[in-house]
């Protein structure tokens, strides 16, 4: 998802339209309801019939939320805000606007203002928005009775509309309440101008950097195959923004080779589907042979060692388009996918690149971390082994 859909005219706010049933059918118990549920879609046709809800089963929605007393803001001049929620469901990356927590200032407000805030949830997961330290209004319908919350859970594609009265003092936390959405990124800070020190925070400076640590944080990542034909593996360290990673390929055999391939790069885009990256590739192999590549360029491998500028594009079902340049003025173009679900354990796996380079391999998911794994790769042909991810 690209973040640029609508609700096509679902009237996609409050959760009028059940997406429980739809996302969560197991949790409902209304899987056969699906279509029901999406009978609004427009001219969009449906492949099976609608089916009734199971007997006795109500939606609930924010909607139907009514306080017993008045809850109109005081009369003062009202701010809006807007907020997209948006997000990389791959790279499990989520932000306000395209922007974490820490790659964005406080939002200043004043005492006695009134704040109104649309929030629109341009992702595919669901987002419990928390205030801290208020109640806010959420504008359904009911006028001067709208019901108080301090979390409003937003399904996919939803947009909905709260807002509250400034009347405290200090800074106050507004992020996802699921807590490695926020811990990624997704909130913002609201701070009241003019407010006196918190006597409770000794070093607010120390305590905001610590809030700005948790989504600039790298975090680790590999997978290691061990194959009869030899080893073939990537380690990677990444966080919002960059990317450090190293691949190999070694043989058993010195015909075999080696090879290595390390890069950092920096996701660019509301999508983080560009990656721009600079890098050092290594190349061995015991072999008096020159090959060509397509674009009948040398691409000698015997004892290669060079420094590289590339891009990676993240096509639609998540294949990567790589191109890259190197200090030799050589160009390779690559194309591959992983972890490519046939079955709910059974994967597949394939690159290929203008070098004539070549793989393709299937793994079979034993546990969380261990998989059985077969490939062939064009350098050191077929093997069988396992391989381990973290």
């Amino acid at each position: 998802m690209d973040g640029s859909m609508d609700d096509m005219g679902m009237d996609m706010s409050l959760q009028q339209m059940d997406m429980n049933a739809v996302m969560y059918p197991e949790v409902t118990g209304a899987a056969s309801a699906i279509h029901h549920n999406m009978k609004g879609m427009g001219n969009m046709k449906m492949d099976a019939a609608p089916a009734k809800l199971p007997k006795g089963f109500i939606t609930l929605n924010y909607a139907m939320l009514r306080s017993p007393d008045i809850t109109t803001l005081p009369n003062a001049p009202t701010r809006t805000m807007y907020f997209r929620l948006t997000g990389n469901m791959n790279r499990y990356v989520w932000t306000l606007d395209n922007k974490t927590v820490s790659e964005t200032d406080k939002i200043l407000i004043k005492h006695g203002e009134n704040i109104r805030i649309i929030l629109e949830n341009a992702s595919m997961m669901r987002h419990p928005m928390h205030l801290h330290g208020h109640f806010f209004r959420v504008l359904n319908g009911q006028g001067a009775h709208a019901p108080l919350k301090n979390v409003l859970d937003l399904l996919p594609m939803e947009t909905d509309t709260i807002e509250f009265a400034a009347t405290e003092s200090g800074d106050w936390f507004f992020h996802c309440h699921i807590l490695y959405h926020m811990m990624s990124g997704m909130g913002r800070v609201f701070s009241y101008e003019n407010s006196p020190p918190n006597p409770e925070l000794p070093n607010p400076e120390k305590a905001l950097r610590k809030l700005y640590r948790d989504d600039r944080a790298f975090h680790a990542m590999a997978h290691v195959g061990l194959e009869s034909n030899g080893s073939d593996g990537q380690l990677m360290f990444a966080n919002t923004r960059w990317m450090l990673q190293t691949e190999w390929r070694l043989g058993l055999h010195a015909e075999h080779g080696w090879e290595s391939e390390t890069h950092i790069g920096r996701y660019i885009g509301h999508n983080q589907f560009l990656l721009p990256y600079l890098g050092w590739d290594y190349w061995y192999r015991k072999t008096s042979t020159r090959e060509n590549n397509i674009f009948g360029q040398t691409s000698s491998k015997d004892d290669r060692r060079v420094f590289c500028a590339g891009i990676r594009y993240t096509l639609p079902l998540f294949l990567l388009a790589d191109i890259r340049i190197d200090q030799e003025r050589k160009f390779r173009i690559q194309l591959g996918r992983e972890d490519i679900a046939l079955t709910s354990r059974l994967r597949f796996n394939f690159m290929v690149n203008t070098d004539r380079e070549y793989m393709a391999g299937f793994g079979y998911i034993l546990t969380k971390y261990l998989s059985l794994s077969t490939h062939y790769d064009s350098d050191m042909g077929l093997g069988a082994g396992v391989t381990l991810r973290y």
